[in-house]
């Protein structure tokens, strides 16, 4: 199986990586067909809601000041404004990621099975659509590993988010949880787990460990990219398995997986 990791135009060259550990550049006509269509989906959103206006000065501000049309859909309705496009205009297409985690979350149903890391990894990814600033959230499983729900603890700024351990502890407690994941977003795109990222996973295995609550991951999405700081090795693979040493759901979290 597959796991097809592609990369936003504009910011690096987009990539597939594969099970056999290759990038393979994604060919630049498919980018190009994929960005014209949404182009085109935008131009026919504006002539619909603006018939007796022509669309041309509208698209050619998009295309000015967007880099690609994902940034335009994904702004928020500040930064629309700020950006030239009347205020109604830009309340409207600041719904689209919101209108579109919800369509994406109920295709997962209310209690999916996230097992494994790239399951969890992909409906991580449906909660962060659109997301311009750094949210932390723990996911709660039950003993079968599906969700229970996910608990937006904290919303911070572009580049970070409180942490704070307690509120943690009696979420999960609360709701009855065997087992949890961390997760949060890097808005500025940044692969690499920070200082402060490592320094409270540590913090959460320690103190699950002795209530028998594994933390199967810490997992941070970045752009369309999902990290995971178990898998990175940043920790020892003991403190993962402390809580529960002989469960299938923590010793094979990371099977079929091949994240970067």
């Amino acid at each position: 199986m597959k796991w097809i990791l592609v990369r936003r135009k504009g910011l690096k060259p987009a990539r597939r990586f594969t099970n056999g550990g290759q990038y393979r550049p994604v060919s630049s006509a498919q980018l190009d067909e994929k960005r014209e269509a949404m182009y085109r989906a935008i131009e026919q959103t504006q002539a619909f809601m603006h018939k007796r206006t022509p669309t041309d000065p509208f698209m050619d501000n998009l295309r000015r000041r967007y880099p690609a049309p994902a940034y335009f859909v994904e702004s928020s309705r500040q930064a629309l404004e700020r950006a030239g496009i009347p205020r109604l205009d830009a309340f409207y297409y600041s719904l689209i990621p919101a209108l579109t985690r919800t369509c994406m979350s109920q295709q997962w149903g209310l209690h999916p099975r996230l097992n494994g890391l790239r399951p969890m990894g992909e409906y991580l990814r449906t909660l962060y659509v659109g997301i311009h600033v750094e949210c932390f959230y723990l996911i709660l499983l039950d003993r079968m590993g599906k969700l229970i729900r996910p608990v937006l603890l904290q919303r911070g700024g572009v580049d970070n988010a409180p942490f704070y351990l307690r509120q943690l502890l009696t979420v999960a407690l609360d709701e009855r949880a065997r087992f949890i994941v961390l997760a949060h977003n890097h808005p500025g795109g940044t692969r690499r787990p920070s200082n402060e990222d490592i320094r409270c996973t540590l913090k959460a295995l320690e103190a699950f460990a002795p209530l028998r609550i594994p933390l199967l991951d810490h997992i941070i999405i970045a752009g369309d990219a999902v990290v995971s700081i178990r898998q990175a090795g940043l920790l020892p693979e003991m403190l993962w398995t402390a809580a529960q040493p002989g469960s299938k759901i923590v010793n094979g979290w990371l099977n079929e997986t091949n994240l970067n």
